[in-house]
């Protein structure tokens, strides 16, 4: 299909509706989403052209807009040029927005059809990518897995490291860069049980601004307890390595003993609840395991292993207790998580070294499948706008 941009520069698209001004290949490239209104660098074009794909041409362009924060404030019509506009009214054009986060896409695609409408412009030229899983659910929506192509591309410098055999020094690993009040509850209670000895263990605890305790999608007081020991835990620090902040969520850098001195990666997911929506949001967090050699246990939304067997993963199932993955309460499937947390570490190094053994295959069947080409990912997603 036909990509419209209204600006190219040094032979890249430059942002579609973007204020913010920067040059291709330089930091401020990467800016973009800082800026109002969070129109960034389209990387669907960019994984087309890393994969050789040519974009078959269509009748009808899609004019692109990559979004990396859905501000329901936009006006978006109100941004296009008139001749855009017109070229949407008179079915000349489709918008296609590209949303890389895991919001609910039926509110955003239902906000966009009334911000259009209200200009004359028929829904019918409005497409959504979103990688939320509940897309594909939607007409006119569609799910790509953005951070499963993204990570595999800004961490193409760093050889994945190799499955082995060999004993290693700790049970796990989980890592959280991001507070959250339900991450912080999962690792209180690691804490409060003693495993954050036994494993890569950190948490960053600084509270952002509007994050709210009240919003936390776990019900923390079915446990007695727990609350309290959630807020002694956050006053605490645990660190893994000696990165920075801005290393840890650099996708170019990786720490190799946390994935050849582990056995098992405990993934506590960007959400629990995605959006009420029943949809799933896989990131670069479920992705890192998966081309490093390590079998993985999902605190997410409930379907994320489902997915990921979709997309032609390996989920161990026939080694690690994957029931959590069904159940949709989420406090159900916190609790779910914890037993088989508890079943996997209750023997030891001995018995976790058995399991990873056992799920060997898998594992790199895994690794080989996220390196390969995602030509025919592209091309289904492609099909389907």
């Amino acid at each position: 299909m036909t990509f419209e941009f209204d600006r190219w520069i040094r032979n890249r698209p430059y942002p579609n509706l973007a204020r913010w001004t920067a040059e291709p290949y330089t930091s401020e490239w990467r800016q973009f989403s800082q800026h109002w209104p969070f129109s960034e660098p389209v990387l669907l074009y960019d994984y087309c052209q890393d994969e050789g794909m040519p974009v078959p041409e269509t009748e009808v362009p899609f004019y692109v807009v990559a979004v990396s924060f859905f501000d329901f404030a936009v006006d978006w019509p109100a941004l296009l040029p008139a001749a855009r506009l017109q070229a949407l009214r008179d079915k000349r054009l489709i918008m296609l927005f590209y949303y890389s986060e895991g919001d609910h896409p039926g509110r955003i695609l239902h906000h966009l059809d009334n911000q259009f409408r209200l200009t004359g412009v028929d829904p019918a030229q409005l497409r959504l990518i979103s990688a939320n899983s509940h897309a594909d659910d939607i007409s006119r929506a569609v799910w790509l897995p953005d951070d499963e192509l993204l990570f595999r591309k800004r961490n193409r410098s760093c050889d994945p490291i190799a499955a082995h055999d060999r004993p290693r020094s700790m049970l796990f690993t989980a890592l959280v860069r991001t507070h959250k009040w339900w991450r912080a509850c999962v690792m209180a209670d690691f804490w409060r049980r003693g495993w954050h000895t036994q494993g890569y263990f950190s948490y960053n605890p600084a509270i952002q601004v509007g994050d709210q305790e009240h919003d936390n999608p776990i019900e923390v007081d079915r446990w007695p307890g727990l609350r309290s020991t959630m807020h002694e835990f956050l006053q605490q620090q645990f660190r893994a390595d000696d990165l920075t902040s801005d290393q840890h969520n650099d996708h170019h850098l990786v720490v190799p003993q946390h994935y050849n001195d582990s056995y098992l990666n405990v993934v506590l997911e960007t959400h629990m609840d995605v959006d009420q929506s029943g949809g799933v949001f896989l990131s670069e967090k479920t992705f890192k395991p998966i081309k490093n050699s390590q079998p993985f246990v999902i605190f997410g939304a409930a379907g994320s292993l489902a997915c990921l067997r979709d997309l032609g993963y390996r989920t161990f199932d026939g080694v690690i207790d994957n029931r959590y993955d069904s159940i949709i309460n989420t406090t159900d499937r916190y609790a779910c998580i914890m037993q088989t947390l508890q079943s996997l570490f209750a023997g030891g190094l001995p018995k976790i070294h058995d399991i990873y053994c056992q799920c060997l295959d898998d594992i790199r069947h895994n690794q080989r499948h996220f390196l390969a080409s995602k030509k025919d990912r592209l091309n289904r997603l492609l099909e389907r706008l």
